[in-house]
Parts: C-alpha cells; sequence; structure tokens
C-alpha cells in the first residue's frame, strides 16, 4: 500500500490526471458544439391540400392555447399551397392572409415548397408576403422531425 501513496504524491502522476481530463473535457465541448440543436418541443404540420388549411390553423389555436412557447412550422406542398398565395380565398370569400398574418405574429413558419411552385408555374412573390420558401417541402419535413425533434402532424 505504501508504494500506491508514493505514486499518488508524483507530480508526473497528477499532470497526466491533469491532462486526462482536459482531454476529455475538450471531447465533450467537442461533441456539444458539433451537435444538431434539438427543438424538443415542436410540431410540423404537413398542408397537402388547402382545403386542411382552416383545420390546421384551428388546431394550431388550440394548440398555442394551451402551450404558447411551442415551436410550429407549417409546411405547404402540392395543392397545400393555395391558400397562401396572396389574397387566396375560402369557400366562404374570406381571404387567408389575416389568419396567417395571425399565426405569423405568434411564431408560426410557414413554409412553402418551391417544387410545387415550379409544377403550378407560380413565382415567390406571388404567394402570401412572410411566407418562406424551401426547395422540397417532403424534405423540410423530414428533417424538422429527423434534426429537431419535430412531431409530425397531417390536419
Amino acid at each position: 500500500m505504501p508504494a500506491l501513496h508514493l505514486r499518488l504524491r508524483h507530480p508526473l502522476t497528477w499532470l497526466f490526471s491533469l491532462m486526462m481530463l482536459a482531454t476529455v473535457s475538450f471531447a465533450a465541448l467537442n461533441y456539444t458544439a458539433s451537435a444538431p440543436t434539438l427543438v424538443l418541443r415542436g410540431v410540423v404540420y404537413h398542408i397537402s391540400d388547402s382545403s386542411q388549411a382552416l383545420r390546421a390553423i384551428r388546431h394550431i389555436d388550440n394548440q398555442r392555447a394551451v402551450d404558447s412557447e411551442i415551436a410550429i412550422t407549417v409546411v405547404a406542398v402540392g395543392g397545400g399551397i393555395d391558400f397562401l398565395i396572396d389574397n387566396a380565398k375560402d369557400a366562404q370569400g374570406n381571404t387567408y392572409a389575416s389568419m396567417i398574418d395571425s399565426q405569423m405574429l405568434n411564431g408560426v413558419e410557414f413554409k412553402v415548397c418551391r417544387n410545387t411552385l415550379k409544377a403550378k408555374n407560380l413565382r415567390e412573390g406571388d404567394m402570401t408576403p412572410g411566407v418562406e420558401f424551401v426547395d422540397a417541402g417532403i424534405d423540410e419535413i423530414t428533417r424538422l422531425q429527423l434534426e429537431n425533434g419535430y412531431a409530425y402532424i397531417k390536419p
């Protein structure tokens, strides 16, 4: 036992221990710096038909009423982008713009698929101001789920 006691007192033992501690600490810091940032409480609403838009907005309102901190993103693809065309109207003739603006003020992001814009011969300027654009809507839905931990909702 006395030999172990002497080894622990040796300065090289302490130096080696400090070097190991620094290496492990640096590795841990480096890992967390490169790891993706997870939003642990986020949802993505997938809209593929504009008939789902009002239902999605009602769901979002209900969700916000009980959880104002959750991150919400609406991704529109195919026929689902029609309600985001500037001055689009619902079946009763009401514009979606005020509902969308209200949601945006509450932090909801609306993203439109550029592939769909191209297929419908639309331009980004044809859409409601404030919406964002992604190259492929389905890819964005996948990315939000896999990289950010978002839950998937199909209204």
